[in-house]
This record gives structure tokens, C-alpha cells and sequence, in this order.
């Protein structure tokens, strides 16, 4: 009878062992991101604008299955594009000279926008323009002095999905004072 109880005992104990084991080993989580340059980063730590990925490991020996191609962004469109967006001119720390007020905003979007995505100007935490494809802008009546500019992609619900750099340059208008 002992050694039926010590039997079922180490047989309780080995089977704890190999559930807490097989759970630990297949209970992490992993987590995909994109780099600045569009490459995928997986990680089992979460980092900022991470998406966590759902794995479904099988215990059974399989048949080993043809090779299929995965696309590890194709998961990540819903909620974050892989856009670099930087702003080209005017360039940080510019002056810009115009008694208009007129700046022209210049800049490159990689890879290029889909359809259904749009960008929209930020000048001093205001948006400036109405939503657009194209990546080129034209302000007016821009006041003198240091102003803040970012640019911002949306997705089809306006949520934002990328945006630049802050980009800091100057208005400088030409005065009677300061006729250069």
C-alpha cells in the first residue's frame, strides 16, 4: 500500500512538473514591431508600437507542410503603417524670408501612401491643411518668428498611423528696420 501511495505521489508530482514546464514554455508572448527602415523586430518584450502575436504551438508530431510565404507586416497595416516620414525643406533651424508669410513644405514618404491613407500638416500643434495625398504643402500667412512643424499620415478613420520629426525653423519678413 506504501508503495502504491508513493507510486501516486511521484506520478502527481512528475505530471505538476511537466504541465508547469510545457505551459512556461509555450506561454511567452511575442511581439512584432518595425524599425525606422521597415524591417520587422521580433522581441518577447513589448517596445512602443509593438503588436503582440498570437501562437498556436501543437504538442503532435506533425507532417512536415510545404513552405509558404509570410508576410510579417502584412498583420501590422491594420494598426500602424511602416511610413517614414520626413520633412525635406525647409530644413531645422531654417530661415525662411517671406514678407507673405509663405512657406513651402517639401517632403518624402517612404513607402509611398496608400489610397486610403492621407496626410495633414501640423504648424505649431494646429493643423494647417486639409488632408492630402501628396506630400507637398504651401502655407500663407505664416507670422514671423519660430514656429514648429510636423507631418502627420492618417489612416481611412483619421487615426494616426506615422508622423515626422518636429521640425523648428524661422519666418523672418523683411522690414523698413531690417531691410536685408
Amino acid at each position: 500500500m506504501k508503495k502504491l501511495i508513493l507510486f501516486f505521489a511521484l506520478l502527481c508530482i512528475t505530471a505538476f512538473f511537466i504541465t508547469a514546464f510545457c505551459t512556461s514554455a509555450f506561454a511567452q508572448q511575442v511581439y512584432v514591431s518595425v524599425d525606422k527602415n521597415g524591417v520587422p523586430l521580433y522581441s518577447d518584450q513589448p517596445v512602443a508600437g509593438s503588436k503582440k502575436l498570437e501562437l498556436k504551438v501543437s504538442l503532435q508530431n506533425q507532417q512536415p507542410q510545404q513552405e509558404t510565404q509570410i508576410n510579417p507586416l502584412a498583420s501590422l497595416t491594420d494598426e500602424a503603417a511602416p511610413y517614414q516620414i520626413t520633412i525635406l525643406n525647409p530644413v531645422m533651424e531654417a530661415t525662411v524670408i517671406s514678407n507673405q508669410g509663405e512657406v513651402v513644405v517639401q517632403s518624402d514618404v517612404s513607402p509611398p501612401l496608400a489610397d486610403h491613407h492621407k496626410l495633414r500638416l501640423v504648424l505649431d500643434n494646429n493643423q494647417q491643411s486639409p488632408l492630402q495625398q501628396s506630400s507637398n504643402f504651401r502655407l500663407l500667412g505664416v507670422e514671423r518668428g519660430e514656429h514648429q512643424l510636423q507631418l502627420q499620415a492618417l489612416d481611412q478613420n483619421g487615426k494616426l498611423i506615422a508622423e515626422s520629426t518636429v521640425t523648428t525653423f524661422y519666418l523672418r519678413k523683411t522690414t523698413i528696420a531690417s531691410p536685408k
